[in-house]
Order: structure tokens, then sequence, then C-alpha cells
């Protein structure tokens, strides 16, 4: 029984800090103190706690996967999917912990965020001392584990004094000596990130069409009238092949001679369909095709067999977006400035800050997803990118807050 309540809190702490986010609860030292506590129950984990452990951070983390199910009529699904997920999670806990011995612990969970069930990248363990007193690093995550791993020798050996003082001032040099550089960012681009509020049932709706688009002209509009340098629709806020509409592109052509518009679209090619950001700039058009697809929401990580059965029965014969087959990421230099262009899923990718931008501008549409815990714990893992990468980053989204996230 005490390992169930330890495997129960382990998972609790793990993910206080997207709570607290979610909630808006302003306060560092919930997940400071949640952080610890993680990381010291982790080390006492047994094999079967572990995946208890390891299931509950599935489904507290990622939960809202199966919601998406929704708009594919297989609602029925979405228990199955938590299950699956917390099944994965379950798996990957017991294998972060198969051996007992702290150092593999310890050099199991730093390396847990190079591990990508079906190519998911989101569980990155150090991104839960965002918002802490300490910074979202390896190093600090490392320094902790060595802490944890030193207070339970010492309960074992009854050296509570001893204990208590080592951690405080440890813990307080952690936090002090790892503290990160702040960068000044001196913008000189005013730049608005819009937020939309379409519902992903009405998103491809045809009936829609004209009022989505009259709506994102506005938007665009009153950026001009506010003086603003670039303004940035959210992913797909033109749902609809943008590149085969003539009279609409050569409309934000002459927009973009005021204003450089940046705007998510499908971009037809052939029979491919490609999720694309738009850049409209001195009435020019630049598309960019989205690298890093979402495994299971715009490709299926299977083989093809496989892939065709399950968009046969699953997904109403839907098929795969195309992606951009190349290994160099979407970059672009917009008023003078050089900017990496993220889709959504792509702006929480290592790949995209591999060449240390200074400025990411980001696309999404997480009405999938609502309402959810989502668009949270995206957050959250862009501010861990842009704290480690020094990026500042600025997205707008549909069905989520947008923001301009300072490092």
């Amino acid at each position: 029984m005490k390992n169930i309540v330890y495997a129960i809190l382990c998972a609790l702490s793990f993910s206080a800090f997207i709570y607290v986010e979610h909630f808006d609860i302003h306060q560092r030292i919930i997940p400071s103190i949640c952080a610890f506590v993680a990381l010291f129950l982790y080390l006492n984990l047994t094999k079967k706690s572990a995946f208890i452990c390891g299931a509950l951070v599935g489904i507290l983390w990622f939960y809202w996967i199966s919601l998406s199910f929704r708009y594919y009529d297989a609602t029925y699904l979405i228990p199955f999917v938590i299950l699956f997920v917390a099944f994965v999670y379950g798996i990957l806990f017991v294998a972060l912990c198969f051996f007992d011995s702290h150092i593999y612990r310890i050099s199991t969970l730093l390396l847990a965020s190079f591990i990508h069930p079906f190519s998911f990248n989101w569980f990155i363990p150090e991104a839960m001392l965002i918002n802490s007193y300490f910074p979202p690093t390896k190093l600090t995550l490392f320094l902790i584990l060595t802490l944890s791993s030193f207070c339970i020798y010492a309960l074992r050996q009854k050296y509570y004094k001893s204990m208590a003082i080592v951690c405080f001032v440890a813990l307080l040099s952690i936090s002090l000596t790892t503290q990160q550089k702040q960068t000044n960012t001196n913008d000189t681009l005013k730049i608005k990130t819009i937020q939309t509020n379409i519902d992903q049932d009405l998103r491809w709706d045809k009936n829609e069409l004209e009022q989505i688009v009259i709506s994102n002209m506005n938007e665009i509009s009153q950026a001009i009238n506010e003086k603003y340098n670039i303004v940035i629709l959210p992913e797909t806020a033109f749902p609809l092949p943008l590149n085969r509409y003539e009279n609409l592109i050569e409309t934000l052509k002459e927009k973009s001679k005021q204003i450089t518009i940046i705007s998510g679209g499908i971009n037809q090619e052939d029979n491919n369909f490609y999720n694309s950001a738009y850049i409209f700039e001195n009435g020019d058009v630049k598309i960019f095709n989205k690298i890093i697809l979402v495994p299971f929401g715009e490709q299926i990580p299977l083989p093809k067999i496989l892939v065709d059965l399950i968009n046969k029965y699953f997904f109403n014969g839907a098929v795969d977006f195309a992606s951009n087959n190349t290994n160099t990421i979407n970059t672009t230099t917009i008023n003078n400035k050089n900017f990496n262009i993220a889709i959504c899923y792509e702006a929480t990718r290592d790949e995209f800050y591999k060449n240390d931008p200074k400025l990411l501008i980001a696309i999404s549409n997480n009405a999938w997803f609502y309402p959810s815990i989502q668009p949270t714990l995206q957050k959250l893992l862009m501010q861990y990118f842009s704290k480690n990468y020094n990026t500042t980053i600025y997205h707008s989204s549909n069905k989520s807050p947008s923001f301009t996230i300072y490092p």
C-alpha cells in the first residue's frame, strides 16, 4: 500500500507544474517543492509502483491526446486512447526504474527527454522546473536528483538534522548558482499575435469559410491601423488550399505592402496537401511547408499497410498530411531580421532551436484539444526551449491565448 501511495504522490508531484500554471496559481514555491518531492520519490519507486506512477503521469500530462477523436466520429475510442497512453508511459517508467541503483535511475531520467514514444517528445522531466526557483536545465535536474539521493541515505542512517541543514543549503545554492542569464530583448519591430476562437467542428465547414476569411481580413486591417510591422495569424487560419485561391492571394499581397502578414493555410501541390505557413511581405509571398508532423494527428508513425487500415476504419478514409522532406528547418528574413518559422508541434521540437535562433514565430490550432491542459503544457515547453536557447517566441493560436515569450 505504501508503494502505491508513493507512486500516486510521485505522479502528482511530477505533474503539479502543469496544473499550477493552468489554474493561474502564481506561486513559484509550489512547483519548486513538488519537483524535489517528485525526484525524491522517483528514486524510491519499486518496479510495480514505477508502472503506476508512469501510467498516472501519462494520463495527467497527455490525456488530452484522446480528445481529437471527437472530430473523427470516434468518441468511443477516447477511454482506450487514454489507457494506451497510460500503458506506454507506465512501461517507460518501469524502464527508467528497472534497477534500484540511484546512479542508474539518475542517468535514465536525465536521458528520458531523448526517448520519444511514437516520435512524440513532450515528456521532458526538467520542464517541471519551469516557473520554480530552479532553472529548467539538465544540470539542475542532476543536482536535485543527487541531493535527493543523499537525503534518502541520510534518512536511512537517521541523520535528520544533518539532512535538513544540507538539504536547505544545497537547494539554496542550486537556485542561486544555476540561474540563467536573462537577455534584454530590444524589440525594434511591433509584432501583433492574433488569437482566434473557431471551434474545430466549424473550422472546415464550407458555410463558415466566408466569415472566417472576413474575420482574418479585419484582424489584418486593424493591425495596419494600429501601426504594427508584422501580424501573425494562427495555424490554418485560412482553412483552405490558399495557393489555389488566386484572388485571395492577390488581396493579401496587396495588404502586405502595408504590413507583413504571417498566416497558416493549406498548400496543395498535385495530390499532396501540406500544413503550411504563408508569409506575405512587400507584395510577395513565401510558403513554408511543415516539416515535423504531429504523430497520429497529421501522420501515423507506422508501416504504410497499418496506416491505410487505421485511416480507413478510424479516420473516415482521411489521408495524412505530406511533410516537407528536408532536414533543414524553416527559416527566413522578415523586416531584415532572421526568424525560424514553426507550425504548432514544431515549436516544441529541439530541431527548431539547434541553430540558436534569436527569434521564432510559432502558429498553432489548439481547437482539437479544447478544453484541456494541452495549451498550457505547450506554452510551458516553449518557455523551456526559450530559456535554454535564449529565443524570443511569438505565438498565435486558435482556441487558446496567443503570447510572446522572452528568454
